[in-house]
């Protein structure tokens, strides 16, 4: 049986001051059901980006956010050399 990943243990950051959300229970399940996400689809590798938030915009009540998904397996970073090298 496979367990299916619950959407509420995604990690939501606004894109705008760095700054991790936390949203009442529930909520990001909703927002995905509202933006008709598959659930089934979300996993350990997302998280969701939200384009602003109330630290940094007080007089905002709604933000626009996306899911993204990180990649499984970053490439190596390779050594940036000096142009004369």
């Amino acid at each position: 049986m496979t367990k299916r990943f619950d959407p509420e243990l995604l990690y939501v950051e606004c894109t705008r001051c760095g700054q991790p959300l936390l949203w009442r229970a529930g909520e990001t399940t909703k927002l995905l059901n509202m933006a008709g996400i598959d659930i089934s689809g979300i996993d350990e590798r997302c998280m969701l980006a939200s384009d602003g938030c109330p630290s940094c915009q007080p007089d905002e009540t709604q933000f626009s956010t996306q899911v993204i998904r990180l990649r499984k397996d970053p490439k190596p970073q390779q050594e940036e050399k000096p142009a004369d090298a």
